[in-house]
């Protein structure tokens, strides 16, 4: 009887099932950004302001932070009667590592993400054409980086299969 076989069909069989372990759905899963147009920024300005009260010092301390509050209004029809899993993206932008923790009316879930990443902010069922909410957001930037005034850009983003 020769062994061969069996141990050459054994490696097969596991370099499959490690592929398949690697190889998940999720990895053939695409990137859709949401259409968000309908969201509306209540206060669009974000006014900066340090973090401390007193002035920053020796580089301690220079966290600056500013508030906004968006009422999220996205455009969820071609995933309707489907489950999703939609997120909140913060792009790398200037003038550095940019933080944004928020605070939700309920439908959303609150969360925290820093530039670079995204979070999940809704798990479920989609029933609605539209998925509302109320976001404040708070914003937090190194103040050392900061030399004029600078947009921030995120958006909503789902992984379809």
């Amino acid at each position: 009887m020769n062994p061969r076989p069996t141990a050459a069909l054994a490696s097969r069989f596991f370099l499959a099932l490690a592929l398949a372990i690697i190889w998940t759905p999720s990895a053939l899963a695409r990137t859709t950004i949401i259409d968000d147009a309908g969201s509306q920024a209540l206060a669009p300005e974000v006014t900066l302001r340090f973090k401390s009260v007193a002035p920053p010092r020796h580089g301690r301390d220079n966290k600056m932070v500013g508030t906004m509050t968006l009422r999220a209004h996205l455009n969820v029809t071609p995933w309707l009667r489907k489950n999703a899993r939609i997120y909140l993206s913060l792009p790398a932008q200037p003038p550095g590592p940019l933080t944004a923790r928020w605070s939700t009316q309920g439908r959303f879930a609150a969360g925290e993400v820093s530039s670079g990443n995204r979070v999940l902010v809704y798990s479920g069922p989609i029933t609605t054409p539209f998925l509302e909410d109320v976001m404040t957001f708070e914003f937090s930037v190194d103040g050392s980086l900061v030399r004029r005034p600078f947009p921030v850009t995120f958006h909503f983003e789902m992984d379809e299969d």
